[in-house]
């Protein structure tokens, strides 16, 4: 029973202290972060962040948003350390639900839990501003309850619920679509009564969608799309805008670079062990069936989505892979125990100093703690800028930060924030107009920054651009 305390507690403290000392702590761009600043700003504001608004996501961090510490930035970041130390428990739950009854149970299902948490890809989100936090959280979730959960009436429909929510924080969810057809106890197709269940389930979580059109109807500042009729809320959820990054012409280079992040993230040894539990096992294959339909059905999803951020995708890869490594690890501390009077304990000590080294270097490639170059850049536009300016920015980290900084921190409300990239959309012109009253837009379909400046000719202009170093072009007429 002791132990059944100790090693959950021991991996909220090793993960939460790892996470805390790398905490970015206000707005940052490190681990590929830049998307933060639209983030948080849209829970602040009520708004509707980018495809596919995250409802899920938006209502979770409210709640972390109000927590009375630090700046807005550090408590939305702490949500995505919450979300992940709780899915390393569900990874520890998972392994110790087939392990239960052998010697060395608790110890393999914290070696998976840990090595989850402390593999660079996972860590790196858990310490800034994303949703793949929450989403680690719901896919183990969604997998436990699959394998864990019985056919009763309230159950089936607690599956379906989850998936649902799942689907509100991010679309991928699709991917673990089979896992709600798997009956409970058997691997097979559930019954039609238990699915239809699951549906009214999934339909009741995924209808956390409908706060989008709530919140877009008052107009916030930060609201994509302006979802608030069927075509763009369709739009919206969609991914319509980012459905031209599927290409398969890289996908035999971006194949070899997931083989290099899955032996970065868990070290060639590793990989070997957990590849050998796949090929090997002849126990709990219910469990490793699905959980290599996770690992396979997001890999192949990032090969062949090309966005610059895709590596992301392969988070649910890392933790299907670190449940192989738990039941690898019982296996042979349960070997070396049988062939040598009870030594396999000796191995704990190895496995310990594994985890340390791996802290070591992990850490300063993950650690966002001194991460401060979007807060510089923030402050050194908002106090070189004139007065009342047009602020012209042509990538998402300056809009996205300038945006934090205008309407999250409210600091130089006499400024118009706005992105040239956005302007050929009706929504985008259309929330110009209600966020800054004082800005003329002319009605053109086509409209351009120096349209724009022309019918604002009394306002100086700016040009920023968050990718060089904090380059401010600002002019006049």
């Amino acid at each position: 029973m002791i132990r059944k305390i100790v090693f959950p507690f021991g991996i909220v403290l090793i993960l939460g202290s790892a996470y805390f000392l790398t905490l970015a702590p206000g707005l940052s761009w490190a681990n590929g972060g830049a998307d933060g600043g639209d983030f948080i700003t849209a829970v602040h504001v009520n708004g509707v962040p980018h495809p596919t608004g995250y409802p899920l996501y938006l209502v979770i961090a409210k709640l972390f948003q109000w927590i009375p510490i630090g700046t807005l930035a550090f408590r939305t970041n702490l949500l995505s350390a919450f979300c992940t130390i709780l899915a390393a428990l569900l990874v520890y739950q998972t392994i110790f639900y087939f392990q239960k009854e052998s010697k060395y149970g608790c110890i393999s299902a914290a070696f998976a839990a840990l090595i989850f948490g402390l593999s660079p890809l996972v860590w790196s989100q858990a310490v800034i501003t994303e949703v793949y936090g929450l989403q680690s959280l719901l896919t183990i979730g969604i997998l436990y309850q699959t394998i864990r959960m019985g056919n009763k009436p309230y159950e089936d429909f607690l599956r379906g619920l989850l998936f649902g929510l799942a689907l509100g924080n991010h679309l991928t969810t699709l991917l673990l679509l089979p896992l709600l057809f798997v009956d409970s106890e058997e691997l097979k197709i559930s019954a039609m009564p238990h699915l239809l269940k699951c549906f009214l389930g999934l339909l009741t979580g995924a209808a956390v969608y409908l706060i989008l059109p709530f919140r877009a109807a008052h107009q916030p500042a930060v609201n994509w799309f302006n979802p608030v009729t069927f075509n763009s809320f369709y739009q919206l959820v969609s991914g319509y805008l980012y459905q031209s990054y599927f290409s398969v012409n890289l996908a035999l280079e971006r194949a070899r670079a997931w083989a290099g992040i899955l032996v970065e993230n868990f070290s060639l040894p590793v990989v070997a062990i957990g590849i050998f539990t796949v090929l090997d096992s002849k126990e709990h294959k219910k469990l490793i069936l699905l959980s290599a339909w996770i690992f396979l059905a997001y890999g192949l999803f990032a090969l062949f989505y090309a966005s610059y951020d895709s590596f992301v995708y392969l988070i649910p890869t890392i933790l299907a892979f670190s449940l192989w490594v738990g039941l690898s690890v019982d296996r042979i501390l349960s070997y070396i125990n049988e062939r040598s009077q009870n030594r396999g304990w000796y191995l704990l000590p190895l496995l310990i100093l594994f985890l340390i080294i791996r802290i070591y270097v992990v850490l300063p490639k993950v650690d966002a703690s001194n991460d401060d170059r979007a807060e510089l850049f923030g402050q050194a536009v908002l106090d070189t800028v004139p007065e009342n300016a047009l602020i012209f920015t042509n990538d998402d980290q300056a809009t996205f930060a300038l945006w934090y900084f205008r309407f999250g921190e409210d600091r130089r409300v006499d400024t118009s924030v706005i992105s040239e990239g956005l302007l050929s959309y009706a929504w985008y012109r259309q929330s110009l107009r209600t966020t800054y009253s004082n800005l003329e837009i002319p009605e053109l379909p086509n409209l351009t920054a120096y349209r724009l400046i022309f019918s604002n000719s009394n306002r100086p202009y700016c040009f920023i651009n968050g990718q060089e170093k904090t380059k401010i072009n600002c002019y006049h007429f």
